[in-house]
């Protein structure tokens, strides 16, 4: 599993970004294996497990996310 965990810190930007997020995997044709989220106290965090290194790779590149340890 290649964990990618992405930073929102405008909430307000929320949806726009969970939407443009949903349509960049969308168009790729990746497959997330999960798609979580929580709250920290300057952040949304994102973590979206891909099974697949390219694709995780990809999706952090595309949204400014990092690679994180499993």
């Amino acid at each position: 599993m290649f964990p990618v965990e992405i930073s929102i810190i405008d909430e307000d930007a929320l949806a726009e970004r969970m939407t443009t997020m949903r349509q960049w995997l969308d168009h790729q044709r990746f497959e997330p294996l999960t798609f979580r989220y929580s709250f920290a106290a300057s952040a949304i965090r994102f973590r979206v497990d891909f099974a697949n290194e390219a694709e995780a790779v990809a999706f952090a590149s595309a949204f400014d996310g990092k690679i994180v340890a499993h």
